[in-house]
């Protein structure tokens, strides 16, 4: 019996004649990453904060594609460290939370064309310039700084030593690539060296790309906010967001405070984690007397930035005014205990208590805060408690002192007289109480005129009733102060028997609910 069927054989060997006949697989063609690569190179050239993010992005995904030409890879490596470093640096000026872009950077650098040494044409040291962005100053919401370690300390003092030739090095190869151009108008910036430039000595050293809107968006805040340059970048490209909290910075310095919260409202929607911009929020709010709302809004800032000292501060002065005096003062207590703005800290303690009649603890914390502070606010408050400790000279000194510091305070000029009349001082006390009922009548047309401004703005129908109402009630005590004033005059001049004088103040609160029994007495013991 054969040892193979026929027809086997002949299977095998047609199966064996196509194996020889088999042509090899034709190579693939290589891959073509250079759109997506121009593609992430003008998300950078554009420079909104989201063009950079979606940028870094499209750099990292060229990572992931199977076959990619090592050129290619290369360029993505050198674009994502560009991006993420450009966004570390946008993070710092705007008071971002910090979101890592810089430890991404610098994690990328070993496999960086620069890192690894390779022959790139005009190829920056990298690693030194993310170490540069690493010191530069951030813009923060009133951070208090940890204590620093020795190594921090170390790398400051490394800075210092060698700021000349950093500011030499960022001026040189400002001209090569994005990140060292921006780099340099950071550093720059709000420099002695910088203010010496004009604004074309400035940016010249970054040759071709000071168009770029990248670049243009940190001209326009080199030194302070150039709206109409602002305004424009957001109207060519909407995504520049970020533009929507320069701006409303800017109306904060004109005093638009609507225009300002509204710019901020925009910024907030596109970017909540942003303790900067939460802070300005609030400051916005507690001006415009919406104390609910800044209480809100520091109260964000804190969770977002545990250790901003003003934004504590401000929580002691949104809950002052909101007459939550306990709860100040244990805002307050925090501000010491951290050794933070502690000069404030006593002065809103000292408020608080003295609300509260702790009148010695009051008396305490305001003369510490007396060692620490210059204004006027604060001989005021000492003034008000040591009246209530029945230290009428001590009083006196402090009122005197306050309306030394400032002349306008209707109601520092109010409190003086009072403690001179207890004095039986009654020259001064007439001469006071005069200028106190001036004081007051200025500041009713005062407070009207604000009410007509309030009517006329486009603020919100609500906020326009709170404010209002505040003003009014501030007319209503302050025509209760003037009635007194010119009651206390009439006394005044009375017991300096300067009978004309004392009868015109007396007629003048005749008919006054309060005053009126007592100046007409007054009136009928000058016939």
């Amino acid at each position: 019996m054969p040892l193979w069927h026929p027809a086997i054989v002949v299977g095998l060997a047609l199966a064996v004649g196509g194996c020889a006949a088999a042509k090899p697989r034709a190579a693939a063609p290589p891959i073509d990453l250079s759109p997506r690569l121009a593609e992430a190179d003008a998300l950078v050239q554009a420079g909104c904060f989201d063009c950079l993010r979606d940028a870094l992005a499209a750099y990292q995904a060229i990572h992931g594609v199977s076959g990619a030409p090592p050129a290619a890879v290369d360029l993505a490596t050198a674009g994502a460290v560009r991006a993420a470093g450009l966004l570390a640096m946008r993070e710092r000026e705007l008071g971002f939370v910090d979101d890592g872009y810089l430890t991404i950077a610098k994690d990328l650098l070993p496999h960086h064309p620069c890192g690894r040494g390779a022959g790139v044409e005009a190829c920056q040291p990298t690693a030194q310039i993310l170490d540069i962005i690493d010191l530069l100053p951030t813009r923060s919401a009133g951070t208090m700084p940890r204590m620093s370690s020795d190594a921090e300390v170390d790398r400051l003092q490394q800075f210092s030593r060698n700021r000349a030739t950093w500011l030499s090095l960022l001026r040189d190869g400002a001209g090569q690539d994005a990140l060292t151009a921006y780099a340099w108008l950071a550093f720059v910036c709000g420099t002695s060296e910088g203010r010496a430039l004009t604004a074309d000595a400035l940016v010249a050293p970054v040759g071709g790309m000071r168009d770029d809107s990248l670049l243009v968006f940190k001209q326009a805040s080199c030194f302070g906010i150039q709206r109409p340059t602002v305004e424009a970048l957001l109207m060519q490209d909407s995504r520049f967001v970020e533009a929507t909290y320069l701006l409303g910075q800017s109306a904060i310095g004109q005093r638009k405070l609507d225009e300002a919260d509204r710019w901020f409202q925009q910024a907030y929607a596109w970017h909540p984690r942003w303790p900067a911009l939460t802070l300005s929020i609030a400051n916005v709010a507690i001006t415009a007397e919406e104390f609910d709302r800044a209480l809100e809004f520091y109260g964000k800032t804190l969770e977002l930035e545990p250790r901003a000292a003003e934004a504590l501060l401000g929580k002691a002065r949104a809950l002052t005014y909101l007459e939550q005096h306990d709860q100040a003062i244990a805002v307050t207590d925090q501000l010491l205990e951290e050794k933070w703005l502690p000069g404030d800290a006593y002065y809103w303690r000292a408020l608080n208590e003295t609300q509260l009649d702790r009148i010695d603890e009051a008396w305490i914390d305001v003369e510490t805060a007396d060692k620490l502070l210059i204004n006027d606010q604060v001989p005021k408050l000492a003034g008000i408690i040591a009246y209530r400790r029945k230290q009428l000279d001590v009083a006196r000194g402090k009122f005197d002192q306050s309306l030394q510091r400032n002349p306008t305070d209707c109601e520092t000029s109010f409190y003086l007289g009072i403690v001179l009349a207890d004095q039986r001082i009654w020259d001064r006390t007439a001469g006071v109480f005069v200028s106190t009922a001036s004081c007051l009548e200025n500041a009713e047309r005062d407070l009207k005129r604000q009410i007509g401004q309030i009517r006329a703005s486009d603020a919100p129908p609500a906020r326009q009733a709170r404010q209002i109402a505040r003003r009014e009630k501030q007319i209503a005590t302050a025509r209760r102060t003037l009635a007194t004033s010119w009651f206390n005059t009439a006394v005044a001049y009375y017991s300096l028997s300067r009978k004309d004088e004392a009868r015109q103040f007396a007629q003048k609160v005749a008919d006054d609910e309060q005053f009126s029994e007592r100046a007409r007495e007054i009136i009928s013991r000058l016939k």
